[in-house]
C-alpha cells in the first residue's frame, strides 16, 4: 500500500492520493466507481463476481456534472436523532444531477428497531435492511433512555 491511490483519474489521468495511508485505492478528492457490468455492454459484463474499477477526481466530476445523474436507492433509518441502524430500499427515478442530496429518511421509535414489519407497513412493504447488531443497538438505546428517566 502507498500514499498514492492504485488508480489515477479516469478522465484526466491525474494521480490521486489515498485518503488513508493504509488503503490501496481510497482516493482523496476523488471517487471510486465499481461495476460488475451492465447488460448491453460489449466491453464489460462480468458473471463471475469480478468488478471493473475506476476513479474520477472531484475536479473532473464538477467540470462535467452535466453528464451525471443521481438516483435515490435507499432511505436511511433514523432513531433517536441518529442514523446507522439500517435502511429501507426504494427505487426513485433517476434525475439529472442537481448537487442536492435527498435527505429523506425513515424515522422509527426505539421499540420498532429490528421490526421490519412495523417499518414495511408504513413504506408499502419495502425491503428493510437492518445492520447486523441491531438487537444490541436497540438494547443500548433502551437502557440509555431508561437511565435518563
Amino acid at each position: 500500500m502507498s500514499r498514492e491511490a492504485f488508480l489515477p483519474c479516469f478522465k484526466c489521468g491525474k494521480a490521486l492520493q489515498n485518503a488513508f495511508i493504509e488503503s490501496d485505492n481510497q482516493p482523496s478528492e476523488g471517487t471510486e466507481f465499481r461495476t460488475q457490468g451492465h447488460y448491453g455492454s460489449t466491453f464489460w459484463d462480468s458473471f463471475d463476481g469480478e468488478d471493473l474499477v475506476l476513479n474520477v477526481c472531484d475536479r473532473c466530476l464538477r467540470e462535467h456534472s452535466d453528464r451525471l445523474g443521481q438516483q435515490k436507492v435507499f432511505l436511511p433509518i433514523r432513531c433517536a436523532g441518529m442514523t446507522g441502524f439500517g435502511h429501507v430500499e426504494v427505487n426513485r427515478f433517476m434525475v439529472a444531477y442537481t448537487g442536492n442530496e435527498d435527505k429523506d429518511s425513515v424515522s422509527v421509535d426505539i421499540e420498532d428497531l429490528g421490526d421490519s414489519e412495523a417499518v414495511g407497513v408504513t413504506y408499502d412493504c419495502a425491503r428493510v435492511r437492518w445492520v447486523g447488531d441491531i438487537a444490541e443497538r436497540k438494547a443500548e438505546l433502551l437502557k440509555e433512555y431508561a437511565d435518563e428517566s
